[in-house]
């Protein structure tokens, strides 16, 4: 210990007898001056006077090339090798990149500079590609590295060739793109049916069971295995028509975060809600095809495979187990109501939701009318139904509950063809229809009147009615006849005599009927005379019979609806021809032909929110047109019998949720078409009605009233 203390001592005072930067406290040569160095005594560092660089051959051993020869030996000759170029912690993306090392000579000579070797090592040891011999410029050396494929950390190295000193840095090599994988969810459970009880909700066609449901929106997960990912671009291509790939939707971003519940244990995955309203569907069912890219930290982008996943319109199908023959009404929140026809008096009445769920049944007696539903009056509205059982026939009004709020009985099993109208007669909601009664009945019935709920127009003068429309405006009631006539009646006087210029005469029978404005649009067709009919157009207040289509000659037109614009849309056939056509009201241009080739259309066309347009012929074919298009958006096929008779016409409401609000800003809407004994709901991009449009239905409304003062529900 003494003797450690004296040549301390014997140090210190030899400092400090030197220069006056000499025994400064120093953690580096540089703060110890050009002529200075930085010498470490028990720990702490002291400046001093650089030893005097002597001829290499003073030196008794012979100096490494990195070394000098000095007054006190053989020293380094360099204070710092540094590595500038790449930095610690640089993100390397592939390529050929310089490797720049700087050394700092603490002792300036003319000798040689040393070799340098630079290297780059994987985390398991081995070589992350070839370095070649850097070149000298100045104190600074540089190669040229070639980054091999990799996609983890290496470290770089520089060193004097066979020596220890060395300096490094930890760079990320990230060659590799990415991969991505996608994933969808199960669909939601779809009901199997149960007969008058419940819809079955799966889309029948074969490889669409499980098919998720245009109205849906599906969860997509997106997984990547490399965990610098932050974000993937998700891009759907929607359905082209014909099922071919249709037009490719704007991508959305998915935000990638580290889970340990990835799928295939990825390190980061992400989920993005996609409404499949969105991309196009120019189809009834098909492969809407989804695919992500992205890119890592380094840049590297990759791309997943494309994953179809099967989409339908498909909603469900309701079976009654009985004949269905007039056109649903829907309620004004949304429930559905129709009657069946058992033929021996044992028809129902249902109330099935927006789900296919029965949520009423009621002994009715047979129905081969359409029901129609009157205002929503606080959370009550009447559905009223015209029924004929085994002795007696009734005109009831029943509570969206399905119980009974009103009937009008009438003797007889009677024949009842037509529809029910709805308006208002001495301030009270009145349904009015026609019973084919011996003589004819012209029902009235008021359920919140007090004394005179049920009323009649009858004598033998009133005529038969046909199955088909039957429209109210301003008190007064319109319908066709067996014997080829129009006619109107005064629901306010009760006068069993038609009102002054009735009936009118047309060449067969007129089942369809529309209103705009003082004039009432006649669709006169038969099933027995293919070349005789037309549309014509005649006042409110009667009149003159006008002929609008043909121009000449006949052709039978079933039913007709008015679109936006005063356009009327209508099937026309001859003993050689099926037409979809149009024709626009009040100016004298001839009809147009939209498509050949329909088949027939008794039904009323539905003219959709947006312009779609909607038919179903008698063979099953149920169609979506665009405005403009002489070929259908999509098409599907139902049961042979649907639309087959001339008071069954497709029907259009909102979408709805499952509380049965209808959705707001929904892009959609639910197309209801009946075949037999069912119901079919089928997923439409049209929200509703078109609510600007005089008449775009059978009947007018989907509550079905045939009354032009009824609003069309505006869905939200």
């Amino acid at each position: 210990m003494w003797r450690k203390l004296l040549g301390t001592a014997f140090l210190m005072g030899a400092l400090a007898a030197c220069t006056e930067f000499e025994g400064k406290p120093c953690g580096a040569d540089d703060e110890c001056g050009l002529n200075g160095v930085c010498t470490q005594i028990n720990g702490e560092g002291f400046c001093r006077k650089k030893p005097e660089i002597r001829d290499p051959s003073e030196c008794s051993n012979a100096c490494l090339a990195y070394e000098v020869c000095t007054t006190e030996g053989c020293l380094q000759r360099f204070s710092a090798l540094t590595i500038k170029e790449p930095a610690n912690g640089a993100l390397l993306n592939g390529g050929t990149i310089p490797i720049v090392v700087e050394l700092t000579e603490k002792y300036v000579t003319e000798a040689e500079w040393p070799v340098l070797a630079f290297t780059a090592t994987r985390k398991d040891g081995s070589p992350a590609g070839s370095i070649p011999t850097p070149t000298r410029n100045g104190n600074q050396y540089t190669a040229l590295w070639t980054v091999p494929d990799l996609d983890e950390e290496v470290t770089v190295t520089a060193a004097y060739a066979g020596a220890s000193p060395s300096a490094t840095v930890v760079v990320y090599v990230d060659t590799v793109a990415p991969t991505f994988t996608l994933s969808f969810p199960t669909p939601p459970r779809r009901e199997e049916g149960k007969a008058s009880v419940q819809a079955a909700q799966q889309d029948p066609t074969a490889g669409y069971e499980g098919a998720f449901r245009r109205d849906e929106t599906v969860t997509v997960t997106v997984s990547s295995n490399d965990n610098t990912v932050t974000q993937a671009h998700l891009t759907v291509v929607g359905i082209g028509p014909g099922g071919i790939l249709g037009r490719t939707e704007v991508p959305v971003t998915v935000d990638m975060q580290p889970r340990t519940s990835c799928l295939g244990g990825q390190p980061v995955c992400g989920e993005k809600a996609v409404d499949l309203a969105v991309p196009e569907m120019s189809d009834f069912r098909g492969a809407m095809v989804f695919r992500a890219k992205g890119r890592d930290r380094a840049g590297n982008e990759g791309q997943s495979a494309e994953l179809p996943l099967r989409v339908t319109r498909w909603k469900w199908v309701f079976d009654a187990a009985g004949r269905i023959e007039g056109t649903p009404a829907l309620g004004n929140q949304g429930l559905i109501y129709f009657g069946t026809n058992s033929g021996s008096s044992s028809g129902k009445t249902y109330g099935v939701d927006w789900a296919g769920r029965t949520k009423w049944v009621f002994d009715s007696g047979d129905v081969t009318g359409s029901t129609a539903v009157g205002a929503l009056k606080g959370n009550e509205e009447y559905v009223y139904v015209a029924a004929r059982g085994a002795s007696n026939s009734w005109l009831y009004a029943l509570n969206n509950g399905g119980t009974e709020k009103a009937r009008c009985t009438y003797a007889g099993s009677v024949e009842h063809l037509s529809a029910i109208a709805v308006g208002t007669v001495g301030g009270l909601e009145t349904a009015t229809t026609v019973y084919n009664s011996s003589p004819v009945r012209i029902g009235i019935l008021s359920p919140d009147s007090i004394s005179d709920r049920c009323l009649e127009i009858t004598a033998q003068s009133v005529p038969r009615a046909i199955a088909g429309a039957v429209v109210v405006k301003d008190q007064n009631v319109f319908y066709g006849t067996s014997n080829a006539t129009l006619t109107s009646y005064d629901l306010a006087t009760g006068a069993n005599t038609a009102r002054p210029g009735w009936p009118q005469s047309f060449p067969v029978a007129s089942p369809g009927l529309a209103v705009s404005g003082e004039s009432i649009y006649v669709a006169a067709g038969s099933g027995g005379a293919p070349a005789q009919g037309g549309l014509a157009k005649i006042s409110v207040n009667g009149g003159s019979v006008e002929t609008l289509f043909p121009a000449s000659g006949g052709s039978r037109v079933f039913n007709v609806s008015i679109g936006g614009g005063d356009t009327a849309y209508f099937g026309a056939e001859t003993g050689s021809s099926a037409e979809f056509r149009s024709l626009q009201l009040g100016t004298g241009t001839p009809s147009a032909v939209i498509s050949s080739g329909v088949g027939t259309l008794r039904g009323a066309p539905v003219v959709g929110s947006g312009g779609n347009h909607y038919t179903v012929n008698t063979d099953g074919e149920v169609r979506a047109w665009t405005p403009g298009s002489t070929t259908p958006l999509w098409g599907t096929k139902i049961e042979p019998g649907a639309g087959e008779g001339t008071n069954i016409s497709p029907t259009l409401d909102c979408l709805r949720d499952p509380s049965g609000l209808a959705v707001v800003n929904a892009r959609l809407g639910v197309l209801y078409v009946t075949a037999v004994t069912k119901v079919y709901a089928f997923i439409v991009d049209s929200p509703g009605l078109d609510p600007d449009a005089p008449w775009p239905k059978y009947q007018h409304d989907a509550r079905n009233t045939g009354n032009p003062a009824t609003p069309i529900t505006r869905c939200p």
